[in-house]
């Protein structure tokens, strides 16, 4: 089958110019996990054929539950190339290159000006930072797909707009090294308290999260769902059709609402990225200590309130579950 078979019902929307558009262009995923992995393989049945996949870690079991070539028969394997094969079942004109290795953050640059469009989805978000910052300073459009929980924001970040880290309250640090470190070390001094009521995490496992080194809680309707919108930005960057929703403005996904939000905006989200980078400063100071100590107090009794508020939404559904037999 060529092309205009395979992309036939692509037509009634695309024009012959828009569609060949989106064949052409090159897009560059950094990491081909949950996130990363799901947008290629939708821009691959939207008619993409370029390609280049940046992953070096394989599948586990505990990516089973969200990535969209995880399968029992492709455990152990690297998501890059795994992803790759994916795509040339969709459509084996594909040009596909697969990076297994880990890259260092020069090459990257390098495939970046090759590109024309960058999704940085690794799991080390400092990584994924670095990476959307040499986007912008190459003149490149990039995707933000940032899910946690039942919580999700969608972006895409184009030259001289807010970056991520504006979006998202993450301090301008200088460097990857002091970027992971504060992420790693301080992630629940910078309000990602609201992970919690939000994003529905269940508290023991936020606990883990801070004290134990979790991995963010997600589940496959979000990672999935985000993932398909942040595909459609992409869609109308490439093709030109639409003006997609990009920094300053972006979309926020909960359990019940999908909404656009500005930088700065009216909403829960700004007071917590103010929240973080005013916390950042004070922590800095001479008050880092006190503001130490005041937190462990903060987050014993938050512990508390989040377990009695599982407990009543339980026992809340318990009763419903009742009722509903009677």
């Amino acid at each position: 089958m060529d092309y205009r078979e395979l992309f036939q019902r692509n037509f009634g929307i695309f024009s012959e110019d828009e569609q060949e558009r989106i064949r052409r262009a090159k897009v560059l995923i950094v990491g081909c996990g949950g996130i990363g992995g799901t947008v290629a393989v939708i821009l691959a049945r939207s008619g993409v054929e370029r390609f280049v996949l940046c992953d070096f870690d394989v599948y586990s079991p505990s990516n089973t539950n969200r990535q969209i070539a995880c399968f029992t028969d492709t455990l152990g394997r690297k998501k890059s190339e795994a992803v790759r094969e994916t795509i040339l079942r969709i459509n084996p004109a594909a040009v596909v290159t697969a990076y297994t290795e880990l890259l260092p953050h020069a090459r990257i640059a390098e495939l970046i000006g090759d590109a024309d469009f960058v999704f940085p989805a690794a799991d080390d978000l400092a990584f994924s930072i670095i990476v959307f910052r040499d986007a912008q300073r190459l003149g490149k459009p990039a995707l933000m797909v940032n899910p946690a929980g039942t919580w999700a924001h969608v972006s895409v970040i184009l030259p001289g707009a807010p970056s991520i880290e504006e979006i998202e309250g993450v301090p301008r640090l200088g460097s990857y090294e002091a970027l992971r470190d504060m992420l790693e070390v301080r992630r629940y001094k910078l309000g990602t308290y609201f992970y919690v009521p939000l994003g529905d995490w269940r508290i023991d496992y936020y606990r883990g999260f801070i004290e134990e080194n979790f991995r963010p809680t997600q589940i496959c309707p979000i990672v999935w769902l985000s993932s398909c919108i942040g595909a459609f930005e992409v869609l109308k960057v490439l093709s030109g059709k639409w003006r997609p929703v990009a920094s300053p403005r972006y979309w926020q996904i909960t359990a019940g609402t999908i909404r656009m939000q500005r930088v700065n905006g009216p909403c829960l989200h700004t007071l917590l990225v103010w929240q973080r980078r005013l916390m950042w400063r004070i922590f800095q100071s001479p008050f880092g200590p006190a503001l130490e100590w005041m937190q462990g107090i903060w987050w014993t009794l938050f512990q508390r309130w989040m377990r009695s508020r599982e407990a009543r939404r339980e026992r809340t559904a318990g009763v419903r579950g009742i009722g509903r037999r009677a």
